[in-house]
Parts: C-alpha cells; structure tokens; sequence
C-alpha cells in the first residue's frame, strides 16, 4: 500500500480527542509570553556552578519543551484510537470459473521455444511461467488445473487461493501421469465436469497443448466440445511449439525423468511432433472461443492477456468491516519521548536552579 493509499484507509475512531490538539500552539504562546516576562535568572546558590555542567541556555529552553509538546501530541493521537480500515469493499469485479489443462506429454520437452543464444528452456517450463502470471492477475476467478497426457490428472480443484495453485503449477512435468501419450478428449471431459456445476456466469476451459491425439481415442474430441456448448462453457485452445521438428530432450520411461549421457548432461534429439490444429480449432469454434498458436513466451503472454481481456464477467462483493488498531504506535511514542525528557532534563540539559 502506498503513502497515499494508507493516509485513504485511515481513520479515528474517538475523532473528539484530537480537539486537545487545538491546545499545543495556545501552550507554545503562554510559554513564550512568560518566557519574555522575566528579566532575570536568581540562584539560590553560586556553589552550583561549580560543579554543574551548564548546557546553553538556548536549548534547555528550546529542546525541553518541544519534547514535551511532542509528547503531549502522541498521546492525544493515541487516546484518538487511529485505525487502519482494512474492509473488504463491495466491488465490481471479473468472477470466471477456469479450468486450465495443460499438455504433458514428452513432446513439451521441446527446446524451440528457447531464446536465442540463451539457456535451453522446455516448452513446458515457457508454459508454466506464462501460467503463473495468468493466475496472479485473475485475483477473483476461481482456477483449477489439470496435467494431461494419456489420462488427465487433478493437480487442483477451482480455488481462489492463487499461492496453492501456484504450488501446484511447479508440480508440473513430463511423467507426472506415468504415461507420456496425449489424450486431448480425456482432459476435455476432466475439465468440463470441474465447471459443469458450478453457478459461475462464465466457465471456461483453457486447453494447452503441442500435439495430438496419441493413441488415437475412443471418442472424437469434437463430442466433449458439443457438450460443453450444450451446458454454455467455452473452450479456448492453444497449440505451442515454433515447429514440428525441433530440437528435444528426451524422456526415459523407465526413470521417469529425462535420459542422461554419461557425463550427467540431458541427451538432446531432432525430434518429430506433428500437432493437429484443426481438432484444435474446431473445438474452439464449437464452443463460441477461439484458437490461437504460440511459437514463443513472448506470443504465449499475448495469447493469455487476450484471454484475459475477453473473458471477464463483473460481480458484487460484500464489505466486511475490519479495522487494524494503530494506537500504540503514538502511545509508545509518547511515553519515551517523556522518558527521553526527563533523562535529558536531568543530564544534557541540567538547568540551574
């Protein structure tokens, strides 16, 4: 929260108090008009001076008193009872129930969407921090996700917790199914029965992937995407990969992780992945969504900001009021100030009596 927003959500709840404030600069003015009204310093005794310390007479008549006045100040502010308004307002907002399914298969270790002269990164890992961003903007939607790649498998319900999901997002890799296949109609159906229920105004599907139908399905996919039309959920569908032959590393199926040379490095292959865009586009276009394709991060983050921007549906949220107190910080203030005052009156700023 910025200066300006906090001096905003500021506010007293014993506002009749800060009237003694009114006080300070009439005190400062009897001080000054007695000040000016003596003439003379009396000693009771010379014998003082010679073993007191005499400080300027400018500042034990300056510092003194303005430490006191400084004092008296913090507490009236804390006896005021300063609180941070902490309320929830009622508030228009995007509220979208979304399902993202995410392809796992072995062709998302693909190295096309690299960038030039840089690390060697998967299409997988582009895809999860592209994701992650995605998620923090949508602040009211509840998102679930599923990882796909023979069958699908849950990785979150629809939440409103953006931490947890995240959490899961890094959960994501090739294998994590056990199997490294891609069944597009599988995670169609898995994320279609997550929104299918629920009472949101807009549900939709965010289907990402980079290939196709490997083994060929039992059903067309182009059925689940007729019954998310029936029951009003969009699809969208994004295909990822700059080529279908491209640089690759490669996934051992007996480890369960990538294959390794002898040296401890990834083996990396020139490998072939056919990805079927009509089925991709079609679902889309059952649905009433749209396909898009995605060669790099920088085009995937366009393709999620549309997204974004398209689908967003305004709801009311209640206010709840909740107040953060602040009054001990000007209490604590006020009470060392005077503690700082009167060790100061007695030391540093020793006057003569």
């Amino acid at each position: 929260m910025n200066p300006i927003e906090y001096w905003e959500h500021l506010r007293f709840a014993e506002p009749h108090w800060l009237w003694f404030a009114l006080l300070v600069p009439l005190l400062v003015y009897l001080r000054t008009r007695l000040h000016r009204s003596k003439a003379s310093l009396k000693f009771s005794s010379l014998s003082s001076l010679k073993t007191a310390k005499l400080k300027s007479l400018w500042l034990s008549r300056t510092i003194s008193p303005a430490i006191r006045l400084l004092a008296l100040v913090s507490l009236i502010l804390a006896l005021s009872r300063p609180q941070l308004d902490e309320s929830t307002r009622s508030i228009q907002e995007s509220g979208v129930d979304i399902v993202l399914a995410v392809d796992l298969s072995a062709s998302m270790l693909a190295l096309d969407m690299s960038e030039n002269n840089g690390e060697p990164v998967t299409r997988l890992d582009v895809v999860k921090r592209v994701i992650k961003d995605f998620v923090t903007k949508r602040k009211h939607d509840r998102i679930g996700l599923v990882g796909f790649s023979v069958n699908p498998y849950l990785l979150s319900s629809l939440t409103l917790d953006k931490e947890y999901l995240r959490r899961n997002l890094e959960r994501l890799r090739v294998g994590l199914t056990h199997q490294t296949g891609t069944n597009i109609g599988g995670a169609l159906a898995e994320g279609i029965n997550r929104v299918r229920q629920l009472e949101a105004e807009t549900r939709i599907v965010i289907l990402l992937t980079d290939g196709k139908d490997e083994p060929p399905p039992r059903h067309s996919p182009l059925v689940f995407a007729e019954g998310a039309k029936r029951d009003g959920i969009k699809i969208y569908t994004i295909a990822v990969g700059r080529s279908t032959r491209t640089p690759s590393y490669v996934y051992d199926q007996r480890n369960r992780d990538l294959l390794l040379q002898p040296d401890g490095k990834p083996v990396i292959r020139m490998s072939e992945y056919p990805v079927d865009k009509d089925i991709l586009r079609n679902i889309a276009e059952t649905t009433g969504a749209q396909f898009f394709e995605a060669g790099d991060e920088a085009s995937l983050r366009e393709i999620y900001d549309e997204i974004d921007r398209l689908e967003k549906t305004d709801v009311e949220y209640d206010v709840n009021a909740l107040y953060e107190e602040l009054f001990h910080w000007p209490l604590v203030l006020g009470l060392v100030l005077l503690l700082i005052e009167i060790v100061l009156s007695r030391t540093l700023l020793l006057r003569i009596p």
